[in-house]
């Protein structure tokens, strides 16, 4: 084949349009053989249409322009690889390939055999026969794929050790495995199906670097065994450690192709770094954790300490990170001092005004104050400590402007929420004419990116004391993150909250944080200090 790889999928001058809205403007396009092609750009900027469109869903169909597979074709079984194998022999009937071009969304007979061999993994998508155990989710792949019965079993293993997924080998149900894991699972179901073409949309968007490194050393392996290789991100590392070509997109365009490394340098350059806060205003202690502990029994596992006997301190007006690997406990031990679930033992005290509260004694909603129950309701969860949690979604079937006012239960005059509205959105990034755009439309409406900022504002339209923040830069490109650094650090200096930051994204919390605690096994084994002078 020598050095040069054939042109393997032609995307020729495609432009796409939902409702008013261009999300593809003229692409173009060569995609080569087994040559791993990256799709870098922020949220929203039509990377995962055209994803779509090559996976051949209905609804992504190109307003005009054409997508043109280049394919060796069998004419006995109508068995496709990439366009290298023309003249080789059909591995199933043994017939010689032929050169074969289809234009993928006008023959709709051809379309139907090429989706078979197209593999697709979407972001946040755990596409599992969650109720099967392990092994049998990669045979039954295995099975569609028409792979020969009596090698089944030995395939999946080879496939199971791939991902590094053979120690959960002969676990029941995948219900019980981790978000990485279940990550991981998918892309062994998509490569059980040995494509000829496999799409992986933000595949590690929502997973620690560690984890992340094992599926992107998984999805390396791919290309070798003669698939071609797509991937979207907005994360400069993964588009580096996956890919040798990369095409940048900007609001539905391709705004520069070319080497990996050439691209994802500019495309760093543009979203600049994150600058620190030197803020020196810090006040006295306003949450005080005191050998804290968190057990639980688990089936499998036995006794989990996901809270170990941990002691700090947080003072009022700091953000402070609190890092880890998943599973390391982070989040355990920021739902007792939200006032979510109790402690197992120790105690967690959140100070409002000059009274101090004990967070992580269950109480029915209300609060113990030296061992004396106070009040009888949970107001103080919405004005004192405000919450985001990882899987929170805004409401699905109202507008941005509804979730920011009424879904909050705001109640103020119109003119004055409009004002809030706009102050709160323009803190998370957006711009007047963005806000204008965004504000009647509904979930289904916004990028994941959009989503993420909606929430944040919408937490800090409650004008907590205290906001916890779990994950919150989860599926975001560096832009987006950007201005969710500038929007914690602007809160902090103008409406004096404290936040307490739960991420396993270190560079993000090392960028923002006063402080930064970093958990291993439910104990808390570093608290650095980044604060200058």
């Amino acid at each position: 084949m020598g050095e040069e790889k054939e042109v393997f999928i032609k995307v020729k001058g495609v432009n796409k349009q939902f409702e008013d809205k261009k999300v593809l403007k003229d692409i173009n396009l060569d995609i080569k053989e087994m040559e791993p092609l990256g799709l870098l750009g922020k949220s929203g900027a039509g990377k995962s249409v055209l994803l779509r469109m090559l996976r051949g869903t209905e609804e992504y169909a190109p307003d005009s322009g054409e997508i043109i597979f280049r394919l060796a074709y069998c004419p006995s079984c109508t068995w496709i690889e990439g366009p290298s194998r023309v003249g080789d022999k059909c591995p199933k009937c043994g017939t010689e390939f032929e050169f074969k071009e289809v234009n993928f969304w006008q023959d709709t007979s051809m379309k139907r055999t090429m989706k078979s061999a197209i593999a697709i993994m979407l972001q946040r998508s755990f596409a599992l026969y969650s109720d099967e155990g392990v092994i049998w989710n990669v045979i039954e792949a295995l099975e569609r794929a028409r792979y020969p019965k009596s090698k089944r079993m030995k395939k999946a293993y080879e496939i199971l050790e791939s991902v590094k997924m053979l120690h959960r080998v002969n676990m029941p149900d995948t219900r019980d495995l981790s978000g990485g894991e279940k990550q991981r699972m998918v892309l062994a179901r998509q490569l059980a199906l040995a494509p000829i073409l496999l799409l992986a949309d933000e595949p590690t968007g929502t997973l620690d670097h560690e984890t992340a490194k094992v599926v992107h050393r998984a999805l390396i392996e791919t290309t070798r065994g003669g698939t071609t290789f797509l991937v979207t991100s907005h994360w400069p590392y993964v588009i580096r450690e996956l890919t040798e070509e990369t095409a940048w997109f900007d609001k539905g365009e391709i705004i520069e192709y070319g080497p990996t490394d050439e691209v994802v340098t500019h495309f760093e350059a543009q979203v600049g770094e994150i600058e620190r806060d030197d803020f020196k205003k810090f006040g006295d202690p306003m949450i005080r954790i005191e050998n804290l502990k968190k057990y639980y029994l688990s089936a499998s596992r036995g006794v989990v300490k996901a809270v170990d006997d941990v002691s700090f301190e947080i003072n009022e007006n700091e953000i402070f990170g609190v890092v880890g690997h998943s599973g390391a406990g982070k989040t355990s031990l920021m739902r007792i001092v939200s006032h979510l679930d109790p402690g197992s033992g120790g105690s967690a005290w959140i100070r409002v005004g000059d009274r101090w509260y004990e967070a992580s004694k269950e109480d029915a909603g209300t609060f113990i104050e030296n061992g004396v129950i106070v009040g009888g309701t949970t107001e103080w969860k919405s004005h004192f400590v405000g919450v985001l949690h990882q899987e929170y979604s805004l409401i699905p079937k109202l507008t941005a402007w509804d979730n920011l006012t009424h879904g909050i239960g705001l109640d103020m005059p119109e003119d004055l929420a409009t004002m809030k509205v706009n102050f709160m959105l323009k803190g998370v990034g957006f711009e007047e004419e963005e806000i204008a755009e965004i504000l009647p439309k509904t979930h289904d409406e916004l990028s994941v990116g959009e989503k993420q900022r909606i929430l944040i504002a919408q937490l800090l339209m409650k004008e907590p004391n205290i906001a916890v923040l779990d994950e919150p830069t989860g599926t975001m490109d560096p832009v987006t993150k950007k201005y969710v650094a500038e929007t914690i650090i602007k809160a902090r200096e103008n409406l004096g909250t404290t936040f307490v930051i739960v991420t396993h994204d270190l560079d993000f919390a090392e960028k923002v944080c006063d402080r930064v605690a970093k958990m291993e096994n439910g104990k808390i084994i570093e608290i650095e200090d980044l604060r200058s002078g």
